[in-house]
């Protein structure tokens, strides 16, 4: 697996994000045909992962937290929709 930053190709919503919300530093991946969208605020970091086609493998998830996620043992909340198409993983600062 390997993360790819196409932040560039996403400048919408690069700066809908730091404009109409607190975040202060916003990064767009693409994981195969999986998107992650990486924001963080002086609060908290927050992961969404988001495939249209089909749900998200645990193996991604944990794949970007290991990558993303430069502590040794974060402390992080996972939530999903029912379909597993839609993760946001929430670690307070």
């Amino acid at each position: 697996m390997h993360l790819i930053d196409v932040t560039n190709s996403y400048k919408d919503l690069v700066h809908s994000q730091l404009n109409s919300t607190n975040v202060n530093y916003v990064k767009v991946y693409s994981l195969g045909n999986t998107s992650v969208i990486y924001t963080e605020s002086n609060e908290a970091i927050e992961i969404a992962l988001e495939n249209h086609d089909r749900r998200i493998r645990k193996e991604e998830a944990e794949f970007v937290i290991k990558r993303l996620i430069k502590e040794d043992d974060p402390s992080y909340v996972i939530t999903f929709d029912k379909n597993q198409q839609l993760i946001e993983i929430n670690i307070d600062k």
